[in-house]
């Protein structure tokens, strides 16, 4: 018998991650985030996985209000697309660009 989870699809060796089949329950497009004022988005109450893509520059994201560049818990490198399962207290994740400006796409499921 297979371990749990030994069943999910590889590539060269590394597990890829997989969405949950879901409808979003919220979407948040930023195509104007600032490296000097955070944005802070409260979630829906059912949320249970994060995706984070991150178009045309680095983000940091925070598990709490009020990302900064030097207090955050997660960085999404530019052109990338990142899941990340809800932390159980997380009611709200809070973005900051790297640069100047970035482009912001943010799903909840």
């Amino acid at each position: 018998m297979a371990l749990p989870g030994t069943d999910l699809p590889r590539k060269h060796g590394i597990y890829i991650p997989l969405p949950p089949p879901v409808v979003a329950k919220a979407r948040t497009v930023n195509n104007s985030l600032t490296s000097s004022t955070a944005v802070d988005v409260t979630l829906n109450a059912s949320t249970t996985f994060l995706e984070v893509h991150a178009i045309d520059a680095g983000i940091f994201m925070r598990y709490q209000a009020s990302a900064t560049s030097s207090n955050f818990d997660e960085y999404i490198a530019a052109g990338t697309l990142r899941h990340y399962v809800k932390p159980q207290a997380a009611t709200v994740v809070s973005f900051i660009a790297d640069t100047s400006t970035a482009k912001l796409r943010f799903i909840e499921k």
